[in-house]
């Protein structure tokens, strides 16, 4: 099967909208998105793809009394051709949009809109309001609450999954710029439970808890030269952990970093509602668990080398990443390249598809150089199998890219990439980009 998509136009603009009351900076981020493809998959009939998408972001900041700003982000794609995906001709998404203000005491801000948050143990996409502040005596607090943001729903499913409403919050302790202690929750009222068979149609596949969690974060930085930073979450609905995530960083030397991290999750408690549940490709109580480090040295101003070691965990099999790299930089990190090789050696049935094994050698290369005049890349990656994958032993991919700045705030460049893998015995892409950046204040000045 051969597979030759796309062309890509892109235009980023910064523009000012005028308000005679207010010193306001607005930015307008738009990317048009034009893609060809022509698709011939082996027993099914020819089809011409041509998907126009649009992205459109904007900020507005120093509204009202200069501490309210607006910030929106949000997609839509119509076919041109044959319908591409899922059998809907359009398609659209609004990522978020929300209203800001932040007070001039206390650290204080608040969110009203579609939003993410960020806060301890909670990472969630909320319609609804949210506000955090700085207390007395280095203590701190944050809410949010409202509906969930859903999406399609799961396969199998008449649900995605997801709750009516959703509320949580965090509160903080903070010591000096050297330790901040958290505690938050998350609680999503109604979640669903799927009630998916599986091929027999009588035998209920596995099925989701509701999404509760409680945990702590905690970031310590007793000395310069070490920093640690992690956080743990349990979900009381299956009484069981549901996450531990832990990084350290160590710099005995100020050209050396040596950094270590463990990770472990438990998917049901975890990944309260996922569509690999639906299809009962992975137990969801099984638990997995990843150890590793890494270490970067700076020989010189030119030269980097970097190491790391990955052992990850599961129900499935085990597995190790390995490998280690080289950067380079010259003229004042206006050059740049670098290469490395890793194996991940994998235990059978690690691998999730079917893959004979999961075990492969992977390469990559890369050199990029930016200029007031032009700028380019190129970028080689090839990955090895160990046991070839729908007769192919190999799958590898070269990116080059070419632009030139028109303007300092106007640049032209095209990417086009050419590799081979078990899917496509060849795969072929292309884009044209024009980007231009400017920001303007209340009177369309230039900044």
């Amino acid at each position: 099967m051969k597979n030759f998509p796309f062309c890509r136009l892109s235009l980023a603009t910064m523009l000012s909208l005028s308000c005679p009351a207010l010193a306001a900076e607005v930015s307008v981020d738009s990317t048009t998105v034009v893609r060809i493809e022509q698709r011939a998959v082996s027993g099914s009939p020819k089809q011409d793809i041509a998907p126009a998408t649009q992205f459109l972001g904007l900020d507005a900041d120093k509204l009202a009394d200069g501490n309210l700003s607006l910030h929106f982000y949000g997609w839509g794609r119509y076919d041109l051709a044959d319908k591409s995906y899922n059998g809907d001709r359009g398609d659209g998404s609004l990522t978020y949009g929300y209203l800001q203000y932040r007070f001039r005491q206390a650290n204080g801000e608040v969110r009203l809109g579609r939003f993410f948050v960020h806060e301890g143990i909670a990472n969630e996409q909320v319609d609804g309001l949210s506000a955090r502040t700085e207390l007395p005596l280095g203590f701190g607090l944050s809410a949010f609450g409202g509906a969930t943001v859903h999406t399609r729903h799961l396969y199998g499913e008449n649900s995605d999954g997801k709750g009516d409403s959703l509320v949580g919050g965090r509160a903080n302790y903070r010591y000096k710029g050297m330790l901040e202690l958290g505690v938050s929750g998350v609680y999503e009222g109604n979640a669903p439970t799927l009630t998916s068979k599986l091929d027999d149609g009588i035998t209920p596949r596995y099925t989701n808890g509701n999404h509760r969690l409680i945990g702590g974060d905690i970031w310590l930085s007793p000395f310069r030269m070490v920093e640690v930073a992690g956080h743990s979450s349990y979900n009381p609905e299956t009484k069981t952990a549901a996450e531990h995530s832990y990084l350290i960083n160590i710099k005995p030397l100020k050209k050396l970093v040596l950094t270590g991290e463990f990770n472990e999750q438990r998917d049901q408690s975890y990944f309260y509602a996922w569509s690999m549940f639906s299809g009962a490709a992975l137990n969801p109580s099984d638990k997995s668990r990843s150890v590793g480090g890494n270490v970067s040295y700076g020989v010189n101003k030119a030269l980097e080398v970097t190491g790391d070691y990955k052992h990850y965990t599961r129900e499935l099999g085990n597995a190790d990443r390995y490998g280690a790299g080289v950067r380079l930089s010259f003229l004042g990190n206006a050059l740049r390249s670098g290469a490395t090789y890793h194996y991940l050696r994998a235990s059978d049935g690690f691998a999730i598809s079917g893959t004979p094994s999961a075990s492969y050698h992977e390469l990559r290369a890369y050199v990029m150089q930016d200029t007031k005049s032009f700028f380019y890349a190129v970028d080689v990656i090839d990955y090895i199998f160990r046991k070839k994958v729908f007769n192919e032993s190999s799958a590898w991919e070269a990116v080059a890219s070419l632009g030139y700045h028109i303007t300092p705030a106007l640049a032209l460049s095209g990417d086009m990439s050419y590799g081979r893998n078990p899917e496509f015995t060849e795969d072929l892409r292309g884009l044209v980009r024009l980007t231009y950046n400017m920001t303007f204040d209340l009177k369309g000045g230039k900044k």
